[in-house]
């Protein structure tokens, strides 16, 4: 229990890292406008779902892996919530090139990070009220984008494909060093 307590607690801290991802939020700010932008909401939003996302993966990947250390064992609900984290970063991939298909975005997703660390240094203490937004934000525009047909079963499908193998090489990873995977 204690695991999946500590990967919720990752993933809610990381998840409220999308209010620094997102420049027009903070007036206060002297920095240069972020790159993205001029782009639509929704494909910012769906930036900022993947930039979180993937930040969410590897803090998670980091505690599955010390929680095997200590246990011996992998905790089959930690890699289920691994699982969930790297669809929603697929996803979110997937409709940030789609909403956005002129769009730099390695350059967007790269100042997104940069955005993201500088809110970590500066507020740790509105990530749960930032996360409790991001979640659902993420849900409804994938359902939207999919019920619309903006994201094709193809694209749906082939981010399902790239949570499990990256899932899978985890797991392969720990399997090789000794450990028990539960599935």
């Amino acid at each position: 229990m204690r695991t999946l307590h500590c990967l919720l607690v990752a993933l809610v801290s990381t998840l409220a890292l999308a209010r620094g991802t997102n420049a027009a939020e903070d007036p206060r700010r002297d920095e240069a406008e972020p790159i993205s932008k001029g782009i639509s909401g929704e494909a910012q939003r769906a930036l900022v779902c993947q930039v979180v996302s993937d930040w969410s993966a590897f803090q998670v990947t980091e505690l599955i892996r010390d929680d095997a250390q200590g246990k011996l064992a992998v905790d089959p609900q930690g890699i289920e919530i691994l699982r969930q984290i790297r669809l929603t970063e697929g996803l979110a991939s997937v409709a940030f090139k789609k909403l956005a298909p002129e769009a730099d975005h390695d350059a967007m997703y790269q100042d997104a990070v940069a955005r993201m660390q500088l809110y970590l240094n500066e507020d740790r203490e509105g990530a749960d009220t930032n996360a409790t937004r991001m979640v659902p934000v993420c849900q409804q525009t994938y359902r939207r984008m999919a019920s619309d047909g903006t994201l094709t079963m193809d694209q749906i499908q082939t981010a399902k494909d790239a949570s499990r193998e990256s899932v899978a090489k985890l797991t392969e990873e720990l399997k090789a060093q000794g450990y028990s995977v539960r599935q």
